[in-house]
């Protein structure tokens, strides 16, 4: 599809410049003047001359089942004389050893994010910016990476050559979004929404954690005084009957042991790794409800960054792969990133989006609806407010559905436990009759 570079006045009369797809001249200006923009020139651009921070995808592997490249979030740096490196650090330390611990608490990202946004919107140029956030990072590797973001800022490369090298740090859904902003001109803007994501994840996370303190009090508690009765009991008398619990088994923690360390593992270290994290999200999407949940939250990302760059007029083809990382769901940007082939065919943007197989019915209609009216951005917008207030809502939920089932789970295993004890009194007291 033919890529033309324009210059048009923006309707409170500030000027806008950027590049544009279109079937032809005529289709773009009228792309352009749908979007309210008066067009003051507008020339064909050939793609060899359009250039930028980011290519194709680097170090391509094995793509396995998903027909991509698992290395596709990465991007390649323009070299430039100095600064720090842009290579990537290896498999161990990003996907191993880091996710174990190296990781930086949500808590510090969130005001990061907001922080950073905060500073850029009020003019403070980027490079003091990290200088200042990197002084007062109170974790030392975070502080080591914000120097180090700083010096890449300092040889004139983006801020995600640095991000990118730490993705045990900084999830793809956090790069993504940061390069969307980058790459549109909305740094800032892009920055507020990765510390909303982070701070919805942390509101998700400490849901979950009040949710289930309290089993796991009962159930550590259980353990604690099962143990303490039962060494008391064998000190007054070895014939009497003990209380008997699976967690205080010592052959259950033979099997128990390793399942909840192979889990930790498998979540921490195993989801870090592309291809497990693209069947892990495959299978997410088939549980009930809980597959619902994960692709609204995912059309949510989608929608708000497709939105942001079509109004910037970022490429198309270009706005639909960065808009694809940053969905946060690798079964769902695999299924996208053929759809950019559509859409340099000819193709319209519902059109494209159908042809994907994974976009929500309402997507597709709102989606209609904004070409015909030449409001897709904010018809995307609108989708994204509404996918991200339900979605959250059917997170809380769910949140409390796991608390109680928790809960109900605890309560069988203290049955058990209190059952079992009045089963072995009452076994002893007929022995005791029958002996007398």
């Amino acid at each position: 599809m033919p890529t033309f570079e324009y210059i048009a006045k923006q309707s409170d009369g500030s000027e806008s410049k950027g590049v544009i797809y279109g079937s032809s001249l005529d289709s773009a200006v009228a792309d352009l003047q749908k979007r309210g923009l008066e067009v003051h020139s507008i020339h064909s651009l050939s793609d060899a001359g359009m250039g930028g921070f980011v290519g194709g995808p680097s170090g391509a592997t094995g793509s396995g089942a998903t027909g991509r490249e698992e290395t596709s979030k990465r991007y390649e740096v323009p070299p430039v004389e100095g600064g720090p490196e842009t290579e990537a650090r290896s498999y161990m330390q990003t996907s191993v050893v880091g996710p174990l611990v190296g990781r930086v608490s949500l808590a510090s990202l969130s005001f990061f994010f907001t922080q950073l946004g905060t500073m850029l919107q009020a003019g403070v140029p980027i490079v003091q910016s990290l200088d200042t956030l990197s002084k007062q990072a109170t974790d030392p590797k975070f502080r080591t990476i914000l120097a180090e973001m700083k010096g890449h800022a300092e040889a004139g490369r983006p801020m995600t050559a640095g991000m990118q090298r730490y993705p045990e740090v900084f999830t793809p859904v956090m790069v993504s979004l940061v390069r969307t902003g980058e790459e549109g001109g909305f740094l800032d803007e892009s920055l507020f929404t990765a510390a909303k994501y982070t701070e919805d994840e942390i509101e998700i996370r400490n849901l979950y954690r009040r949710v289930t303190i309290y089993p796991k009090l009962l159930v550590g508690a259980s353990i604690i005084i099962i143990a303490g009765a039962n060494l008391i009991i064998s000190s007054i008398s070895s014939q009497a009957a003990q209380l008997k619990s699976p967690l205080t088994t010592l052959t259950t923690w033979f099997w128990l042991a390793p399942i909840i360390i192979g889990l930790f593992l498998f979540f921490r270290v195993g989801l870090a790794n592309f291809k497990i994290r693209y069947f892990w999200d495959q299978f997410v999407g088939y549980i009930p409800y809980v597959g619902k949940t994960a692709q609204q939250m995912s059309m949510t990302k989608f929608g708000r960054s497709f939105g942001a760059m079509y109004k910037s007029g970022v490429p198309l083809p270009r706005a639909i792969q960065l808009a694809a990382d940053s969905c946060g769901n690798e079964y769902m940007r695999a299924k996208l990133y053929p759809c950019i082939q559509v859409l340099e065919s000819g193709a319209g943007i519902t059109e494209t989006m159908r042809s994907t197989g994974v976009m929500n019915p309402i997507v597709l209609d709102m989606l209609a609806t904004g070409e015909k009216t030449g409001n897709v951005d904010h018809m995307l917008n609108k989708m994204s407010d509404y996918f991200h207030e339900e979605s959250k809502s059917r997170a809380i939920i769910l949140g409390y559905f796991v608390g109680v089932a928790v809960l109900m789970c605890v309560a069988m295993y203290i049955g058990y436990i209190v059952i079992g004890f009045y089963q072995n009194m009452g076994q002893q007291t007929t022995e005791m009759v029958n002996q007398t």
